[in-house]
């Protein structure tokens, strides 16, 4: 992972490597050396190799790389995001190391030509990667997972008033926080007393202020910063709201779920595949009044609100959960490698 901020993608790197090092495995992590969660990595199991990629096919980052490989002899090589996917894919191939890929988004494949395998999170990435020549022998389904604490007491619903709504993710445009914002104007003109604490940092921060204030929300909307601690944030409230107008996956929601909270997530690509009216409120994309109706419904109906939060729980537990999802990645593992003992290994 050769990216310096820490968004899902990167969560989920720091979330691979402390759930492969419990369960036993060495693990390097290649990472830039001003990774913004580089202090989250410390593990006895866990190495640590920084490495600095300034352009995307850097021949020196390339000669760096096979360094750090040589060094170590790994089995296997697990990249994350295109960046990372290029430099590995390269480097895996010359020394006969199979190198499996975490697909974050809809990809260009021409960072990821020298891919081992691929792991999409959804079945619609392996539609995708399909329509773009990549043989299904060589696309394995494997969810997302987070390492969040589930929570094991009762699920309740805070009944104080006003009521409280969470969101947070980074302020880019497809991520839909400005249509969250024109809901919560709808629903304080209809007379809901409700307010939204917004985490996060990003590029539309100027614009989503803006509308905050254009709209008088200012006693309504607190914009919290970057989240770095995800179950703090999530205690200020029963309720998460995902607004994105496109989502491939949407690490947020299984956060949300094992954190026992109310969710209420746009019917974007992610979402639909991992949530059903059995464990979330649901409502179309980019679609103010639907969401705005969606929060009604959600504050209005609480014991529904609490059967889906259970019923979500339930599903992450089983579907989503470290001890659910590492098993799956280690038999993937195994299988590479095994079909790569013809191959020049590191000695």
């Amino acid at each position: 992972m050769l990216s310096k901020g820490f968004g899902g993608a990167e969560r989920l790197f720091v979330d691979f490597c402390q759930a492969l090092a419990n369960g036993g495995h060495n693990v390097q992590a290649v990472c830039h050396p001003e990774f913004d969660a580089i202090s989250k990595l410390a593990h006895d199991k866990i190495s640590i190799s920084p490495l600095k990629v300034k352009w995307d096919w850097s021949p020196l980052a390339r000669k760096r790389l096979e360094k750090i490989l040589t060094d170590y002899s790994p089995q296997v090589i697990h990249s994350h995001l295109c960046r990372g996917s290029a430099v590995a894919g390269s480097v895996g191939d010359k020394l006969g190391i199979p190198v499996i890929a975490n697909m974050h988004n809809y990809v260009n494949l021409k960072y990821y030509k020298d891919i081992s395998h691929f792991c999409p999170s959804t079945e619609d990435q392996k539609r995708y990667l399909m329509s773009k020549g990549i043989l299904e022998k060589n696309i394995t389904i494997i969810p997302h997972f987070s390492m969040i604490p589930v929570v094991e007491k009762e699920i309740v619903i805070n009944s104080n008033e006003p009521t409280t709504l969470v969101s947070f993710g980074r302020f880019v445009y497809k991520k839909g926080f400005h249509i969250l914002l024109d809901a919560v104007k709808q629903l304080v003109e209809s007379g809901l007393d409700i307010r939204l604490v917004l985490g996060g940092d990003g590029p539309e921060m100027k614009n989503l202020r803006h509308q905050a204030e254009t709209a008088n929300l200012q006693d309504r909307i607190k914009f919290h910063g970057w989240v770095n601690n995800v179950s703090d944030f999530l205690a200020i409230s029963s309720y998460f709201i995902l607004p994105s107008l496109d989502e491939p996956f949407g690490i947020v929601i299984i956060e949300a779920m094992a954190r026992g909270k109310v969710i209420l997530a746009s019917k974007s690509k992610g979402p639909e595949e991992i949530l059903d009216s059995s464990t979330a409120w649901k409502f179309e994309v980019n679609d103010s009044l639907s969401l705005a109706e969606a929060i009604r419904k959600a504050i209005y109906n609480p014991s529904e609100s609490i059967k889906k939060a259970r019923a979500a729980q339930i599903k992450y537990k089983s579907d989503y959960s470290p001890e659910s999802i590492i098993p799956a990645y280690i038999s993937l593992y195994n299988k590479m490698i095994n079909q790569h003992r013809d191959y020049k290994y590191i000695s």
